[in-house]
């Protein structure tokens, strides 16, 4: 049986289930993960209308964030625990993330770094936005990922061999 955890108890079991209460308090509230780290309104808008969905078969869902029509949940049932990324209108799950909030961070802040590089981001101001997600790691992963132009290329082209390999060395697999 699939059940949505209603939003008055979603902060207390994410917390319950290891997210930085940092995190869950800072959703929707960071200004420059604007439209990436969202509210949850749309998840339960959404949610109650798509539960056949094949991805949370006998699961409990608690929805993260949204990222427009992207969300960011956390199943679990006796036997499973995850926090997976999907899509509306696509019943399959894009990125499993166990139950390594880490990796979901790592993930938010690779896009971050992408999304404004070319508009001159700093390691302060990465770090600032890693603490507000209670990322401890983004001092460390700016420097991995404030290399060469084609050297930064060359590995985008490969980017989940990257971001594995970046993973491994934030210690965080």
């Amino acid at each position: 049986m699939i059940k949505l955890i209603p939003i008055d108890e979603r902060k207390s079991k994410l917390i319950e289930f290891g997210a930085p209460k940092t995190f869950i308090e800072n959703i929707g509230k960071i200004p420059e993960l604007e439209f990436r780290i969202e509210k949850v309104n749309g998840a339960y808008f959404y949610f109650p209308k798509i539960l056949n969905y094949k991805i949370f078969n006998g699961l409990n869902i608690i929805p993260i964030y949204d990222e427009g029509e992207s969300f960011r949940v956390f199943g679990y049932n006796d036997s499973i625990k995850k926090i997976f990324h999907f899509e509306l209108e696509n019943d399959e799950i894009y990125n499993d993330y166990k139950t390594n909030w880490n990796l979901l961070f790592l993930d938010i802040m690779f896009q971050y770094f992408n999304d404004v590089i070319e508009n001159g981001l700093d390691i302060t101001t990465f770090k600032k936005v890693g603490d507000k997600l209670g990322f401890d790691k983004s001092e460390t992963l700016f420097k991995l990922l404030n290399i060469p132009v084609d050297q930064y290329n060359e590995n985008y082209n490969k980017v989940d061999k990257w971001k594995h390999e970046l993973a491994i060395k934030l210690e965080i697999v």
